[in-house]
């Protein structure tokens, strides 16, 4: 992040979107795991694609939550400065 993006308000629009990011990839990796089960049950050939995904997704939400936790360090790292 550079310096003219550290305001509060450009911090916390920046933790609004990757909060919604994190939001979606879990629903999508909720889904996900819904559409193995039945592809599973059914021993359906597209298992395999469905894997792939989950593995993707599964990547997109740890990086997400590393962002996450990382801009929530930063959001109260000014607060720890002004005490």
């Amino acid at each position: 992040m550079t310096d003219e993006n550290d305001t509060p308000a450009t911090t916390g629009a920046i933790a609004k979107r990757t909060e919604a990011l994190l939001r979606d990839a879990r629903s999508v990796q909720r889904r996900l795991d819904v559409l193995a089960a039945m592809a599973q049950a059914m021993e359906d050939p597209s298992l395999l694609r469905i894997a792939e995904a989950r593995a993707v997704v599964k990547q997109l939400v740890m990086e997400l939550s590393y962002r996450q936790q990382g801009e929530q360090r930063r959001a109260k790292a000014p607060r720890r400065r002004i005490r």
